[in-house]
């Protein structure tokens, strides 16, 4: 059986029952169909949590980069 992690966007392959299980029962993993090849591979959806990160990083690049001045 194939799993993903919702908060990495990971996917693993379980074939231990009782894991199998214990990651039924979590919250944090989803039972999915076996991955298509790379090649085929569409872009999963971030999760809420990815993408609250993802944004909190741009802002301190972003302004990193207005305190920082132009070099040239």
């Amino acid at each position: 059986m194939w799993f993903l992690n919702q908060e990495t966007g990971c996917t693993w392959e379980v074939t231990d029952q009782e894991l199998m299980l214990r990651l039924q029962a979590s919250r944090h993993y989803e039972q999915i169909e076996e991955p298509q090849p790379k090649e085929t591979k569409q872009e999963l959806p971030l999760t809420k949590v990815q993408a609250a990160k993802n944004m909190k990083r741009t802002e301190k690049v972003q302004a990193k980069e207005e305190q920082e001045p132009a070099h040239g």
